[in-house]
């Protein structure tokens, strides 16, 4: 009766902590996919989940051998490609550029960015959702199974909500910003060297100036030539 109890409890842990740590992905999938048609929306957001779920199962395959390379950077070198990836995302858009390339191409850049800030964002997923299944490897596989809906469905509500509201692509860059930063400066190469204060306030003031600049582009006049 213990173990039924202590498996339900950290089963709804882990559900929990699912909901929070997919909206990065669910962000990253709506971002990557607003702009394509929606066929090729749903393929991509179809591989950007298959490829986060995957990534997470291999990281948690691993992760023994991953902790003990202590000397690789690897927050952040993640960091690093997930601020130029969401740069990418929330940077205006040349519309005689946008219109010069096709769904096909758009469709391959999307995977490659879903691809790339999964891989960066998911060590920390699964060492958190490792640290709630304390090692328990149903729960873990439960956790990882769990992501299959929350993230394809999320992104796919998120993604139209982009489309109609554009201060939404904004604030999921100010999601992805945040990660970033926090990543950047959680690494164990900077770690030691700052005040731990700045791994609060700089995180927190690059998601502001996320949503300050999304502000300005959308109330930014637009010249008709």
């Amino acid at each position: 009766m213990d173990n039924l109890i202590t498996c339900i409890i950290g089963a709804f842990q882990i559900t929990l902590l699912d909901i929070v740590l997919s909206g990065d992905n669910i962000g990253v999938i709506a971002l990557a996919t607003k702009d394509l048609p929606e066929r090729y929306a749903k393929k991509a957001s179809a591989i950007g989940v298959f490829a986060a779920v995957l990534l997470r199962i291999v990281f948690t395959c691993f992760m023994t051998y991953i902790l003990l390379i202590k000397w690789l950077p690897i927050k952040l070198v993640g960091g690093i490609l997930l601020t130029k990836i969401t740069w990418n995302f929330i940077k205006p858009n040349n519309e005689s550029d946008t219109t010069r390339v096709s769904s096909s191409n758009k469709f391959i850049g999307a995977i490659w960015s879903i691809i790339i800030a999964d891989a960066t964002m998911s060590l920390d997923n699964v060492l958190a959702i490792a640290g709630a299944a304390d090692g328990n490897i149903v729960l873990i596989i439960f956790g990882l199974l769990l992501n299959i809906p929350i993230i394809f469905w999320g992104s796919q509500y998120v993604s139209k909500l982009m489309k109609k509201y554009p201060i939404v692509t904004y604030i999921g860059g100010a999601i992805l910003a945040h990660t970033a930063f926090k990543m950047i400066l959680e690494d164990k190469l900077l770690i030691s060297f700052l005040p731990n204060v700045f791994g609060v306030i700089i995180p927190n003031a690059a998601a502001i100036l996320t949503i300050i600049y999304g502000l300005y582009i959308i109330k930014k006049p637009v010249h008709i030539h």
